[in-house]
């Protein structure tokens, strides 16, 4: 064997023996998981997902906004966003999705939603903790009618999905989630 065929012989097999390699490290396993990270569940029932970002355009306000994930974490918006606090009536989606990108976190429930379950919700948002970075809790509540569960809380791609109030799923989801917008702004809207 020549030199020359000896040195690519020896390439080659440093080629597939670093593929081979390579593939280990990216868990190219048939099992290994792939996209975004599976639903973490409670025993009661709350799920938490990271939903896939659906950019964050300025859509004119007041125009129809329609989202893929329902209650929506990202997408386009309206270029106001809310004020922190609590909405007796809907709050558009436009505002508060524009809320998600500064950080914030929204508590939303489905108006037909029990009167207890609401005021356990309340209740948790009410108790938040001030944001470290902010100095105020950075969330607003609101009613939405187009829920598919009671209830949800909901930053930038991620959403907590229930059918009951969990105090504890809800001030850990918070935690880990709140100011992670694509904006880090503390202040509150002037919408509605």
């Amino acid at each position: 064997m020549t030199l020359r065929r000896s040195r690519m012989r020896h390439l080659e097999c440093l080629f597939v023996i670093g593929a081979a390699a390579a593939l280990l490290r990216c868990g190219s396993s048939p099992s290994a998981p792939t996209g975004t990270p599976p639903p973490l569940s409670t025993t009661r029932g709350t799920v938490i997902v990271q939903v896939p970002d659906e950019g964050f355009n300025h859509v004119p306000e007041g125009s129809a906004v329609s989202y893929q994930h329902n209650p929506p974490a990202s997408g386009p918006h309206y270029p106001f966003w809310a004020r922190y606090g609590e909405y007796a009536t809907p709050l558009a989606r436009g505002y508060w999705v524009h809320n998600l990108e500064h950080g914030a976190v929204v508590f939303l429930y489905r108006p037909d939603t029990s009167s207890a379950v609401v005021t356990s919700l309340r209740d948790v948002f009410r108790a938040l903790a001030p944001d470290r970075e902010c100095g105020i809790p950075r969330a607003l509540l609101t009613p939405d009618p187009l829920m598919p569960r009671p209830i949800a809380v909901v930053a930038w791609d991620w959403v907590l999905d229930s059918d009951v109030v969990e105090p504890q799923a809800i001030n850990d989801f918070v935690a880990a989630h709140r100011g992670q917008g694509r904006e880090d702004i503390c202040e509150g809207g002037n919408r509605p």
